[in-house]
């Protein structure tokens, strides 16, 4: 078996779920790397937009680093979207101790990108914070099992040994829970993010995150059998945009925000349309600090294409969130035990950037 190439995972267990609730709390102190890293990337130093106007300065906080799980971001950047937008953009990347809730909340960045739970958590914890747009209408997280001995649905996993971090434990619950599984009918190893348990057969499945887990393994020669959670009683957005609730009441702000996710929308739609594009201002640009590979950054942007791009985004547009979507995601994050309400959530800005026609 060959060895596995270095890459950055993009998965969603790669932050801790758990918050303190000072941290997420509006006003919240940053910490100092994460104010060291705003010089990261920007859409330009220019002082004016192609139609003369002076760019605002603003910011977008990610919840992990500049890969193709923010190609839309990397896009947007690369091909002037922001700019094109009156905007001045500077990204600023996150990692395993970043949290975006109090970035944003406390004014650091415009727009943040995070979990959907961490976001709710936050909201309850008392963060004026609002979600208004998703990247992953299908959440990526699924179960992954090797080819030779595939799991294809929930009810395959009882009886078997099913590798879970800690970090993961409120999801795999929740999962357990819609599909009306007793906790005791399956073996959890806890595990760390590693796909070594699986491969190694220490574990018959791993959960794991759709473009990236089996990525790897497929690269180190393993073949894979993987289900998506959002087929089976777990449907929920992710990688979702939160501002501060006050950016959509102040004129200034809203206009701000609609136009940050006007370039977000063209950028998603640029990178599904363009695979090696997207990951090459990954790997070569905005990621070239990461030494990801080409190869796995193609591959993860294709993976999450049909998970960016549905056939409610086909009628409503890349990033909305419509009704159905969010009430999907309330309910989801209800069986593990996350309260939300559709107040946490707001159409407003891609209602706007829908009817402005700049996107058709």
């Amino acid at each position: 078996m060959s060895a596995a190439r270095p890459v950055v995972p993009s998965s969603l267990s790669r932050r801790t779920l758990i918050r303190n609730a000072g941290m997420l709390a509006l006003g919240a102190a940053i910490a100092p790397e994460v104010l060291a890293a705003c010089a990261s990337s920007s859409s330009g130093g220019a002082a004016a937009s192609a139609s003369g106007a002076a760019l605002a300065d603003v910011s977008i906080q990610l919840n992990y680093l500049e890969n193709v799980q923010f190609a839309g971001t990397l896009m947007a950047l690369g091909k002037g979207y922001y700019k094109a937008n009156g905007l001045n953009v500077t990204v600023i990347p996150g990692g395993a101790n970043v949290a975006p809730e109090p970035v944003v909340a406390s004014g650091k960045a415009l727009v943040g990108v995070t979990h959907t739970a961490e976001a709710v958590a936050a909201i309850n914890n008392g963060a004026a914070l609002t979600i208004v747009g998703a990247a992953f209408q299908k959440s990526p997280t699924c179960m992954i099992s090797l080819a030779s001995s595939p799991i294809k649905t929930p009810r395959e996993m009882i009886g078997k040994k099913i590798g879970i971090s800690d970090t993961n434990m409120p999801i795999w619950t929740a999962f357990l829970k819609a599909n009306g599984i007793s906790a005791s009918a399956v073996k959890v190893n806890t595990v760390e993010f590693s796909t070594q348990p699986l491969a190694d057969g220490q574990v018959d499945a791993i959960m794991g995150f759709y473009s990236n887990e089996p990525i790897i393994l497929a690269e180190q020669g393993v073949p894979t059998s993987v289900f998506l959670l959002s087929d089976f009683g777990y449907p929920i957005v992710d990688d979702v945009y939160v501002v501060a609730s006050d950016s959509l009441t102040n004129p200034t702000t809203l206009k701000q925000v609609v136009g940050l996710m006007t370039a977000e929308a063209l950028g998603w739609r640029a990178a599904i349309a363009d695979p090696d594009a997207a990951a090459s201002y990954a790997v070569n640009v905005y990621g070239k600090a990461l030494k990801l590979s080409m190869a796995q950054q193609v591959a993860s942007m294709k993976a999450e294409a049909a998970l960016v791009a549905t056939p409610a985004t086909a009628k409503y547009g890349l990033l909305r969130l419509t009704p159905t979507v969010t009430a999907q995601t309330i309910k989801s994050l209800d069986l593990g035990g996350t309260e939300a309400s559709t107040s946490m959530f707001s159409d407003k800005v891609l209602s706007e950037v829908y009817k402005s026609g700049v996107i058709a």
